[in-house]
């Protein structure tokens, strides 16, 4: 879904630059070198070709359950049944239908990176390769900073087996892990993820610190609801899905059981009962950074952020499993084989829907029928295949849902234009160039379209203005310079057509408005 955002409009994959590597994301100020040094590797063997990067996640995936199944033999060892609890875990880690986002998704490729590496770390640490368990912590942070959880896992992995190491271990441990936050702290600008984050994508930004700590602890009950039964997943959910609360009665009941589950882990500690301290550690480390409780984050939730945190829920469904199948062994592997199954086909099917774009949002307007964004992107999509009714039916419920959201606003005016309207047209399209600031990642967009309405309209001088402002700021977007082109061709201005045309193929050679300005103009000339 950010493949755009991330790659192909990303200079840190598309210029290989090492220098670039190390410095946040323009767009969103993420700090990720190793996440995009692979990609730019994917960019150098084969450009935008999608096998290669579904092939590496896929690849990576694999890696991770395979890590997963050597980390719990060994912290798992004192139990009777420790091979089959370790098996049962990783099989269903590996099936679960909540990790297709994280492995279909391109961009999943840092969760599944930072997961991987900081497995690798705890398999290190566990064998005592002290300096290899440092370097995988390492790249696993410089994927991405939710894998920050090493100590906690170290502990409870030691504690698991009776095998606590010198102190000096998890000095050095903890020593990185300051260092990696001093630094993040910097490379940011002085603050930890983006300058703002938009209240659409995480609505919790808008609630003082207390309501939020509340709310998220809320919200964490549906990522185990989805992990017990993953039925209806989706890409996004974003304002105005999950419905926030500002009272104690919709707040005090998920507080008091998170405190209960909180209170059996604690227990469990004390029992040291070692499956249960294990897989709550892998749990709360795992959402640690990401669950909108320590800070704000730039979601209000997303499957791919359960990726390392399932590893949890699966230790335990494995342990329930083996303590069954001490008792009733047929009874308990028909019900595995039959989650497994499940859980399979459930992948199989949700796999279809990350195809393309358009699968994946036709789906999510049924998955989160309250998402601006999702009713948004499937009106486009209807736009696009023609369907203007329902494009137009998606588009009025998403302006329902929040009438300020310029990408809803922006779709509106294009299909007011598609239908003819284009006075009405021209009035959605100027509210979501106001809308938008100019360092927004879909700016150049809608300049681009407004100037091709105001062509359209014979508002040329306006369309000139702009189109000449825009190019100006933002030299790099080939629509901008092919607008242009087409303007300059229609005053009869055919050198500067041509000129502009060639930098829009420059940028873009598959640009075809301005290789039918270089055939017109080409044209002209012959005559």
């Amino acid at each position: 879904m950010d493949d755009e955002l991330y790659i192909l409009r990303n200079p840190q994959v598309t210029q290989h630059s090492l220098r670039l590597l190390f410095q946040p994301n323009a767009a969103s100020n993420v700090f990720r070198p190793v996440t995009f040094a692979t990609l730019a590797a994917n960019w150098i063997v084969a450009g935008y070709r999608p096998f290669g990067y579904h092939l590496v996640n896929l690849l990576l995936h694999a890696a991770a359950v395979v890590l997963l199944l050597f980390i719990l033999r060994s912290v798992l060892d004192r139990l009777a049944h420790c091979e089959l609890i370790s098996l049962a875990a990783a099989i269903l880690f590996a099936v679960h239908p909540m990790h297709t986002e994280a492995v279909s998704s391109i961009v999943g490729r840092s969760e599944l990176l930072a997961a991987g590496f900081l497995l690798a770390a705890w398999l290190f640490h566990l064998h005592d390769c002290y300096f290899l368990a440092l370097a995988g912590f390492a790249l696993a942070l410089l994927s991405k900073e939710s894998a920050i959880g090493l100590l906690p896992l170290a502990l409870a992995g030691d504690y698991a087996r009776l095998k606590v190491k010198s102190w000096t271990r998890y000095t050095a441990i903890a020593a990185l892990s300051l260092i990696y936050i001093a630094m993040l702290w910097k490379i940011q600008g002085g603050h930890f993820g983006a300058i703002s984050v938009s209240v659409l994508d995480n609505p919790l930004t808008l609630l003082p610190a207390h309501l939020r700590i509340l709310n998220a602890v809320r919200i964490g009950w549906k990522y185990a609801g989805l992990l017990i039964f993953p039925a209806t997943l989706s890409c996004d959910y974003s304002y105005n899905q999950i419905t926030l609360y500002a009272n104690l009665r919709h707040l005090l009941f998920p507080l008091l059981a998170a405190a209960g589950v909180m209170g059996l882990w604690v227990w469990a500690v004390g029992k040291r009962s070692a499956g249960f301290v294990v897989a709550g550690a892998i749990y709360f480390a795992g959402f640690a950074a990401t669950s909108n409780i320590a800070m704000r984050t730039g979601t209000i939730f997303g499957e791919r952020l359960a990726y390392l945190p399932s590893a949890g829920f699966c230790i335990i469904a494995a342990i329930l499993f083996a303590w069954l199948a001490r008792r009733q062994p047929v009874a308990a592997f028909a019900i595995f084989a039959l989650a497994v199954g499940a859980f399979g086909v459930r992948t199989v099917i949700r796999n279809r829907d990350w195809h393309d774009n358009a699968s994946l949002y036709i789906a999510a307007g049924d998955a989160v029928p309250n998402s601006a964004k999702m009713r948004a992107f499937r009106g486009i999509v209807y736009l696009g295949r023609n369907q203007l009714d329902r494009s137009r039916a998606d588009l009025v419920a998403a302006l329902r849902i929040e009438p300020e959201y310029p990408d809803a606003v922006e779709a509106m005016g294009l299909l007011e234009s598609r239908e003819g309207n284009d006075q009405i047209a021209l009035h959605y399209l100027q509210q979501a160039l106001q809308m938008s600031a100019p360092a927004d990642f879909d700016y150049d967009y809608r300049a681009a379209n407004l100037g091709a309405l105001q062509m359209k309209m014979g508002r040329l001088d306006e369309a000139m203005k702009l189109l000449n402002r825009r190019i100006a700021e933002s030299p790099n977007y080939p629509r901008l310079w092919s607008n242009r082109a087409a303007l300059h061709l229609r005053l009869g201005q055919v050198a500067e057509a041509r000129d502009d045309a060639r930098a829009a193929l420059r940028l873009d050679a598959n640009n075809v408005q301005a290789r039918n300005v270089l055939e017109h103009a080409q044209a002209g000339n012959l005559h």
